[in-house]
C-alpha cells in the first residue's frame, strides 16, 4: 500500500521552505529568491505534465520541472539582479545550504520510499508508477540526484551573489575612502 498523501506533504513543505527562503533573501540576493520561486513553478508544470496521460511517473516530472525551473530562473536572477551587501550573510547562506543537502536528501529519500514503498505496482501505485514496471525505486534515485544538483546550483548562486556584495561593499569602501580625500 501507498502512502501518496505523504508525496503531497512532502511537497508543500518544500514549496513553503522555499517560499520562506525566497521572501527572507529577496532583497539581499535576488537571483537565489527568483531561482527557489520558478523551482516551486517548475515543479508545478512538471506536476500538470507528468499527470496528462496518468498518473506514472508524477514524481520524476515534478523533480525535473523544479529542476529546469531553478536552473532558469537562477541563471536569469544572476545576470538581471544585483544581491547587496553584507556578504558574510550570503556566504553563510551558501555554506548552510552544503551542508544541510546531505541531511536534507536522506530525509527525503526515507520520505519518499515511505511514500512510495518498492514492489508496489499496477493500479494501486498511482504516482507512484514508474511507467507500469516496478524498477525497485528507480525514479527515487533520479530525484534525489536532481535534488543534490539543484542543492548545489543554490549554494553556487549564494556564492556569487556574495561575490556580487564583496565587490558592492568594496566600491562602496573605495567611495567612502576617494570622497574623505577629497574633502581632506
Amino acid at each position: 500500500m501507498t502512502h501518496q498523501s505523504l508525496l503531497g506533504v512532502t511537497f508543500a513543505v518544500w514549496a513553503l521552505a522555499c517560499g520562506c527562503i525566497a521572501g527572507a533573501f529577496v532583497r539581499r540576493a535576488p537571483a537565489v529568491s527568483a531561482a527557489l520561486i520558478t523551482a516551486v513553478l517548475g515543479a508545478v508544470a512538471g506536476f500538470f505534465v507528468g499527470n496528462a496521460d496518468g498518473p506514472a511517473e508524477v514524481p520524476a516530472y515534478t523533480a525535473v520541472g523544479a529542476s529546469i525551473g531553478l536552473f532558469v530562473g537562477g541563471l536569469v536572477g544572476l545576470l538581471t539582479t544585483r544581491a547587496k551587501p553584507p556578504s558574510k550573510l550570503l556566504t553563510r547562506g551558501a555554506l548552510v545550504v552544503l551542508l544541510m543537502a546531505p541531511f536534507a536528501a536522506a530525509a527525503l529519500t526515507a520520505l519518499l520510499q515511505v511514500a512510495c514503498p518498492l514492489y508496489v505496482t499496477g493500479t494501486r501505485a498511482g504516482f507512484c508508477t514508474y511507467q507500469g514496471v516496478d524498477l525497485l525505486g528507480g525514479w527515487v534515485s533520479g530525484v534525489i540526484i536532481a535534488f543534490i544538483a539543484d542543492a548545489l546550483f543554490v549554494a553556487i548562486v549564494f556564492a556569487f551573489s556574495a561575490l556580487q556584495a564583496r565587490h558592492a561593499e568594496d566600491r562602496q569602501a573605495w567611495a567612502e575612502r576617494f570622497e574623505v580625500a577629497e574633502v581632506a
